[in-house]
């Protein structure tokens, strides 16, 4: 429709028209900076508003720590000091919008006295019939009319745009090589596991080797105990066996197969951990027991309750087992376990009971416990001494004594 108004005021006054199409690059350039504009303001007004965010959730995640160092007055002037930041971005971008609405409307109402000025002086000159001006002129104000119209859209097609921008940084991201994709076998893992020649460091900080020449080797259904100064690289030794990342360079093989080609599901699904800082998910105590085992019964989440001492004390709450907690690790049907100082928050009487759990627990596993108590240490088949990156020193209780 509008090429067809174009070339139609083209044919009977093309004088005029060429005005009107002179025109047009300066609306272009307009609507470009006014979206450029826009587009700026709304990445400030986003990157303010997700600052505000992140203030709001560290401050309900990190609650009792806040309240027992007394940081509330550090945090509020952070939180208010970030909203006073997205107010003053907002008022600025606002300033911005409305003004480059403003410029759009000036420039509408100037190319049409532009355009009736060039209309009025053809039609002096004889060369324009007042019928010919007032078609030519109301075809050339429509399209000025659909331009302008272009224009106050300006700030939503800005937003669309960055939004599909973000979207397109996400579906840019690469699926097809990351570390979890690879590997497609889905054997039975049994057998001893050997780490060779493990070199690493995180991919944030290649500079700094975290892990540097670690061989090591554990027997099938050996339990052994790591131990070291913080830094050593301890934790790093259990992601890697978790394939939360891939070592730098070396190989780490379960049984007869390089972990490397085990499918990423199949070995989360038979390697159980418990961590120092479990992770609590919003459902009751039988649903996140459950979460190690779909298929277990609710006999067996009593009993993995019983196994890790919370049994009677689940039993005197209200709602009994419908109140969050966990024991998810002992209902997994796992060959290997690893434990990363998972009682370092208990205290003496519950971490006994809790090592006898475990001493049960890891018969018929391979076990890898990352703890630094005497009685783990006398309990495992190893203790495996790591400093630096590297492992110094390996042997019984007795020999390393």
């Amino acid at each position: 429709m509008l090429c067809v108004e174009l070339v139609w005021a083209f044919i009977t006054g093309w004088q005029v028209m060429l005005v009107g199409v002179g025109l047009a690059p300066v609306f272009a350039a307009c609507m470009a900076v006014q979206s450029c504009l826009v587009a700026k303001c709304e990445m400030r007004n986003k990157r303010a508003r997700e600052e505000v965010a992140k203030g709001y959730y560290e401050t309900l995640s990190n609650m009792h720590g806040i309240r027992c160092m007394a940081f509330e007055g550090i945090f509020c002037s952070h939180f208010n000091f970030a909203t006073d930041k997205v107010l003053t971005t907002g008022v600025r971008g606002a300033f911005v919008k409305e003004c480059t609405h403003g410029l759009a409307s000036a420039l509408i109402y100037l190319a049409e006295a532009l355009l009736f000025y060039i209309g009025a002086i053809l039609i002096t000159c004889g060369t324009y019939t007042y019928l010919q001006m007032v078609e030519v002129l109301n075809l050339v104000v429509f399209s000025v009319t659909i331009g302008s119209q272009l224009m106050a859209f300006t700030e939503k097609i800005a937003r669309s745009g960055q939004a599909a921008n973000d979207f397109n940084q996400l579906l840019q991201l690469n699926t097809t090589s990351t570390d979890e994709t690879k590997g497609v076998v889905h054997p039975e893992l049994a057998g001893g596991i050997d780490l060779n020649n493990i070199h690493f460091f995180y991919p944030g900080r290649p500079e700094v080797p975290v892990l540097r020449n670690v061989n090591l080797s554990i027997d099938d259904g050996e339990c052994i105990t790591i131990i070291g100064p913080s830094g050593s690289g301890k934790s790093t030794l259990a992601t890697l066996l978790q394939r939360l990342y891939e070592p730098t360079n070396g190989t780490i093989t379960i049984g007869l197969n390089r972990l490397c080609d085990i499918e990423i599901n199949h070995l989360h699904d038979h390697v159980s951990v418990v961590s120092q800082h479990p992770n609590l998910f919003d459902a009751t105590i039988a649903e996140n027991i459950r979460y190690g085992n779909q298929a277990i019964s609710d006999y067996d989440i009593h009993h993995a309750a019983k196994a890790v001492q919370v049994h009677d004390f689940i039993l005197s709450l209200p709602q009994g087992c419908h109140i969050p907690l966990i024991a998810r690790a002992l209902t997994r049907p796992s060959r290997i376990l690893i434990l990363d100082e998972c009682t370092s928050s208990l205290d003496g009487e519950n971490q006994a009971k809790v090592l006898d759990t475990i001493q049960a627990a890891k018969l018929g596993r391979t076990t890898m416990m990352v703890m630094h108590k005497l009685e783990v240490m006398m309990m495992c088949n190893r203790i495996v001494v790591v400093d630096g990156g590297e492992v110094r020193k390996q042997g019984t209780y007795d020999e390393l004594m």
